[in-house]
């Protein structure tokens, strides 16, 4: 299979580097809600996606994860 994001080889529908970039995508939410306050989860993927500390692979997964 190829990953639905990148294209490169892939297990299931991500590749290694967008599973654990989905991964840790979905244990930081928790942290934001507890540091930010109330925030929905399409909310806190598009403040991943304007931080200029997320790095590519995160960015990425927080647009495709948007579109799911």
């Amino acid at each position: 299979m190829k990953c639905l994001i990148c294209g490169r080889d892939a297990a299931g529908e991500l590749c290694r580097h967008h599973v654990e970039a989905k991964e840790k995508l979905q244990a930081a939410y928790p942290r934001w809600v507890e540091a930010y306050g109330e925030m929905g989860w399409a909310e806190y993927l598009d403040n991943v996606k304007r931080n200029v500390q997320t790095g590519q692979w995160a960015k990425e997964t927080a647009e495709f994860l948007q579109g799911d």
